[in-house]
């Protein structure tokens, strides 16, 4: 007959209170990731109420603005301002590469922006400023560098210089941070000017040299 020798105390008390141990971590672990799962779970929510807020004032701002142009569009053509109205945009030639970071080389380039009316004089103008910088290093595949929207009054008051000899919007358009510099060493500028006045979209386009870090600037186009 055989006989089944019980165990001692002491074994079961070691297997109970390791059991405990494990059970007490895992529980720690899981409460932990629970806690990182709700603030993770918070700041998504936080960020797409940002963002939604975003998205309603722009698109607000943008109704605003369409509704202005579309009174203003009403008036017909003899409006008294119409006269003053630019009729074509300009930029200036001494728009180019420029160097925002300090470091050698250029790292966007600046843009002498100015509305001319129908006696080829600059006017001062508000309007909304778009524009598009591409590479077109490889024939028939532009690649975009940045889009840049300039429309508050605020901002377009203070790009504005109008002293002797320098009227005209300036336009800082420094490239995204880690932004493949072209390898032609340009830069094709395509600028979209909408008049708040008359409500004229004009738009111009030109071709600036670059400086990169381990050249030098670009023959001139």
């Amino acid at each position: 007959m055989n006989h089944i020798r019980a165990l001692p105390r002491s074994f079961w008390c070691r297997g109970l209170a390791t059991l405990a141990a494990v059970l007490l971590v895992t529980g720690c672990e899981s409460a932990g990731e629970r806690v990182r799962l709700a603030k993770e779970n918070q700041q998504l929510r936080d960020d797409r109420a940002r963002l939604e807020r975003t998205l309603t004032q722009r698109d607000g701002s943008l109704v605003q603005l369409r509704d202005q142009l579309t009174r203003l569009q009403q008036l017909g053509p003899d409006r008294p301002f119409a006269a003053f109205a630019p009729v074509r945009i300009e930029i200036a030639s001494l728009s180019g590469g420029a160097d925002f970071d300090g470091k050698p080389g250029h790292d966007g380039v600046r843009l002498y922006i100015r509305p001319i009316d129908a006696d080829g004089d600059v006017v001062k103008v508000p309007g909304r400023i778009r524009v598009q910088l591409l590479d077109e290093s490889e024939l028939g595949k532009p690649r975009l560098l940045g889009l840049y929207v300039f429309d508050k009054l605020d901002d377009l008051r203070r790009m504005w210089h109008g002293k002797f000899l320098t009227q005209h919007f300036t336009v800082d358009c420094p490239f995204p941070p880690g932004t493949a510099l072209p390898a032609s060493r340009s830069v094709t500028a395509t600028l979209e000017f909408s008049d708040y006045l008359s409500g004229a979209v004009l738009a111009a386009t030109k071709r600036l040299s670059l400086e990169l870090p381990d050249r030098g600037p670009a023959p001139s186009p």
